[in-house]
Order: structure tokens, then sequence, then C-alpha cells
């Protein structure tokens, strides 16, 4: 299993202070809020392209590889059928790369969905126990098709198709559609390799994120573990590091360059144009428009206003800085800590926040929302942690809200780990909840 380990990458000793406050954090009524999930109101309305987390962290079976997680489509309750979830046919999804600290991405590898319904003439997903990925009792299916699109010297891009006709997993309908615990192995059936070396898996996973959400609640929280027992949409890419950096050549150890590290996001994107028919399947057409995108956990979340949210989504990381730079150098969850709760959080400085600007940029990269981590020769798992990318263990809640009483205090919401133990390899998070649990 993954053990947690929460290495903050050497970007400030501010940081690290206040990373170490964490460690001590009292668990009081205090704050928390959910990574991403359900973060701005038109994302609210087109759940099945709402990103709600990504991590990225090194290998921790080889350290010549990066694991980048994508995780889509909120809070899922597991027995939600007969329409369980998926992945939209009609969105794309991708994970995005800088790999020269500009904070425009050099490359993408993007997944493009489509499900097949073998007998239409039945309501049932599977019309029997579910023995394989394709089981002819799985009524329905889905398969994926992984592309990468590198941003080449002059501008232009170029496409490579890595994989097609990949399955991706099952829902976890319930232990009478696969009995005997034999879920997970049809799961990781799905595991596939694509034609660049790297690994990828899509499908159900338990949801990874651990908070207590009831800070909705005028900001009040307990420590109960609101996110237990759900699931979450997962796009699990494991990549060797060679295939990703600058120029194909990883940096030596201890280069602390623009190309020392990577930064990642994820996002999705709908068709332009969608119109809707009374008689007939609707028509898409336009090209494509990004509608979600999400880098570091809780940024649109807290720091972005409602007036905002909605262009966040839209906008590229390039233009976080003139788009959203004043919230983030006065970020309004300072002021309620103090002024709602009591907490002893200094006010912000004449000059704003800079050592959260600073976090947002490391190694002299442009500041923009991209989870960046250290890539350079000799990195292995134990280095990363929150900043320095983000495992699975890393809890990000209490991190994030200790940055934001600004040295004050240290700020925990009670909830510290998952419900269910992660993988040590792929698809590294947890087998997703039943829908019937015998």
């Amino acid at each position: 299993m993954i053990s947690g380990v929460n290495n903050a990458m050497n970007v400030s000793s501010k940081f690290l202070a206040l990373a170490a406050l964490v460690g001590a954090a009292v668990s009081l009524p205090q704050t928390a809020a959910a990574s991403s999930h359900r973060e701005a109101p038109a994302i609210a309305e087109d759940q099945f392209v709402d990103n709600t987390d990504v991590y990225t962290f090194i290998s921790p079976l080889n350290p010549d590889n990066l694991v980048i997680v994508a995780n889509y489509v909120p809070l899922l309750l597991p027995s939600a059928g007969p329409n369980f979830y998926r992945f939209s046919d009609q969105a794309l999804y991708a994970i995005a790369i800088d790999n020269d600290g500009d904070a425009v991405p050099d490359l993408k590898y993007v997944f493009d969905f489509d499900t097949v319904t073998q007998n239409g003439g039945t309501f049932l997903y599977n019309t029997g126990p579910v023995a394989s990925i394709d089981d002819a009792n799985l009524n329905v299916q889905q398969t994926m098709r992984v592309f990468r699109v590198d941003r080449d010297d002059d501008g232009s891009s170029s496409y490579d198709t890595l994989g097609n006709n990949i399955p991706v997993a099952p829902w976890n309908v319930g232990d009478r559609s696969f009995p005997d615990g034999s879920y997970e192995d049809v799961a990781q059936e799905g595991i596939a390799l694509l034609d660049d070396g790297s690994s990828v898996f899509a499908g159900p996973r338990d949801e990874p994120f651990f908070v207590d959400l009831h800070v909705f609640d005028l900001l009040g929280v307990a420590g109960t573990p609101t996110t237990d027992g759900v699931n979450v949409m997962s796009i699990v890419l494991e990549v060797p590091i060679s295939e990703i950096v600058a120029d194909g050549e990883r940096p030596a150890a201890g280069e602390d360059g623009l190309n020392s590290v990577v930064g990642v996001y994820a996002k999705a994107l709908r068709p332009r144009v969608t119109i809707r028919r009374r008689n007939r399947d609707a028509l898409t057409g336009g090209g494509w428009v990004q509608v979600s995108r999400l880098g570091w956990p809780l940024v649109n979340e807290v720091i972005v206003p409602l007036q905002d949210k909605d262009k966040y989504n839209r906008s590229n990381p390039v233009d976080d800085v003139a788009n959203f730079g004043a919230y983030i150098l006065d970020p309004e969850v300072t002021g309620l800590l103090a002024a709602v709760l009591g907490l002893p959080c200094p006010p912000t400085p004449d000059d704003g926040r800079l050592d959260i600007v600073g976090l947002l940029g490391p190694n002299g990269t442009a500041p923009a929302d991209l989870l960046r981590i250290n890539i350079t020769d000799g990195q292995t798992f134990s280095d990363s942690g929150f900043p320095n990318g983000r495992t699975l263990t890393d809890d990000v809640t209490d991190t994030l809200l200790t940055v934001a009483c600004n040295g004050g205090i240290a700020v925990g919401d009670g909830v510290d780990g998952n419900d269910l133990a992660f993988y040590d390899q792929m698809p590294y998070l947890a087998t997703p909840h039943s829908g019937n649990p015998l």
C-alpha cells in the first residue's frame, strides 16, 4: 500500500514551516472544502465533465515513471442505477503538461470514450454475473481511444494515436453481478499499455479525497468523513518521464531550472455547438471548447469567488495571474477563518500573499494553477508530496487551510485519511464501493 509521505518542494522556507504546523493541527470546529467538486455554477449542471481532483507523483515501483490521476464526476452513489455513471461520449478529457515553465501546455494526453449497449431491449446494465471486462453479460460497455498532442516549436500541433478500443472498467453494480469479490479482477483487465510505453486505466474508483463537507453549513465541521462510501470516475496515466520532459532529456539531479519541474492539469471539453431535436438525437459541431479544468486543489473551489468561477473553468493557466491574481493575493478565506471562526489568522500583508504566488511558481516558473512536481534524476516516490506533486494520502485540506491562515495557527478539519487503502501499483486508487454489498 502507498504510505503517506508529505515532503514539500523546496520552494520557500515559509511554506516548510507552515507544513510543519499542519502535522500538529488541532482538530476543532474549523473549516474545509471539497477539492473541486461542483465548484462552479455552470459545471454543477454538467457533472460528467466536472474535474474533481488531480494527483501526480513519482511511481512507487519505478522512479523513472510519473503517475498522473485525473478524477471526474463527483460524489457518486454506488447504487445509483439503472444508468450507472460513466464518462461522457460527447466530451473529451485531457491531461495537459507544461515542461518548460511558461504555464502553456507542451503536450496533452486526450481521452475519447465510446459506449455500446449490446441489448437495448432490456433496462439492465448487465444481464448476468460478469466474469471479464468483455463478458457478454456486460450489456453496457465503454471503450476509449487515447491520443497525444504535442505543441511544436512553430506553434502547430502534432497528433499521435497511442491506443484504440481500450476497455473501460465497468461500474461495480453489486455483489450479485460480481460474485465472490471478483470485481477488482475484472476492473484491472482495463489496464492497458500505450504505444509510448505508458500504461493507462479508466473507470470508477473509490473517491480518494477525504474531507468534511459540512463546511458549507456556515463553515462548521466536526471531523465527519463525508466522502467515505462514494465513488468517482478516474483516469490514471503512468508515463515514462523521458516521454514528457523538454527535449526528451531528464534534468540531472540537483538542477533547479525551469525544466526541472513539470506542471500538470486536467480538463474536459464539450462540443461548441449542440442542437437538440425533438425526434432525433442531438447534433454537435463547431469544434471543442473547454468547460472544466483543475490543477491545485481548492483554487476554484475556495479562492475564486462565484462571479468568476465559470470564467476560471473556461480560461487557461497562463492567464491565471491576469484573471485571478487579485484573489490569490488577498484570499477571502483568510478573513473568514478569523471573522467567522475566531481563529488568530493575521491579516493579509499590504503587498498581498506573495508566498502563495511563490508556491504557484516554483523554480522561477510562471505562477499558475498547475500541479508542479520535480522530475529531476534521482527523484523517488518519497520525494513526492504536496505541493511537490500530490500523493493520494496528502491531507491537502489541512495544508492549504493552514497556509490560508497566514501562519497564525494550524487548521484542520478532523478528517485525516481515506476510508479505503490504496494500491501501490496501477490503478493506485482503491476499489470502488459496491452498489449492493452482501
